[in-house]
């Protein structure tokens, strides 16, 4: 993709992250659904690659893992409630679990230079992760499309900078 293109992506990963971060539950039922779809695919891919001549020996596996992403997409484009309430309680324990290993991080190298990055970044993580936690269920309103859209936000704008940095620097060369 050239500079144009990835100009272009980068203004839509912060438009929808912006629109995200408006309506943080609709995005959280538009994560769900894209996660439901995502996984009916893969199920679907994985169970008619079991019939792939290789895969002989595995076919039932293969075929049994197929079925269960698939049986798991459906219940959750079938029950996307239950789905965000699971997804927010996921998101919560990932962000403690990150934020207690990059704390782990930063205590091993608590001597070198900048590791105290890793300690804010570490007790962000970890507080951010019980706040989640200690208001759930009532966070799967917002914590799920609200992560999505700061993601995305951040993303596209380091992203956009990056492209323009670059564009930048080449014309700089020329």
């Amino acid at each position: 993709m050239d500079g144009i293109g990835w100009i272009v992506l980068w203004v839509i990963s912060i438009v929808l992250g912006l629109l995200a971060l408006a309506a943080p539950l609709a995005a959280g039922f538009v994560a769900v659904l894209v996660l439901s779809w995502a996984l009916i695919v893969i199920g679907v891919v994985h169970g008619a690659s079991a019939f792939h001549r290789h895969r002989a020996r595995s076919r039932a596996v293969h075929l049994a893992l197929g079925f269960l992403y698939v049986l798991t997409g459906v219940y959750l484009l079938l029950a996307p409630g239950a789905a965000l309430l699971s997804l927010t309680l996921v998101l919560a324990v990932v962000f403690v679990t990150a934020g207690v290993l990059r704390l782990l991080g930063w205590w091993r190298h608590r001597g070198e230079s900048g590791a105290g990055w890793l300690a804010f970044d570490g007790g962000i993580s970890v507080i951010l992760g019980l706040w989640i936690c200690s208001g759930w269920p009532h966070s799967a309103l917002w914590a799920p499309g609200t992560l999505l859209g700061a993601i995305l936000l951040v993303n596209g704008i380091s992203g956009l900078m990056f492209t323009l940095a670059l564009r930048r620097s080449a014309r700089m060369r020329m």
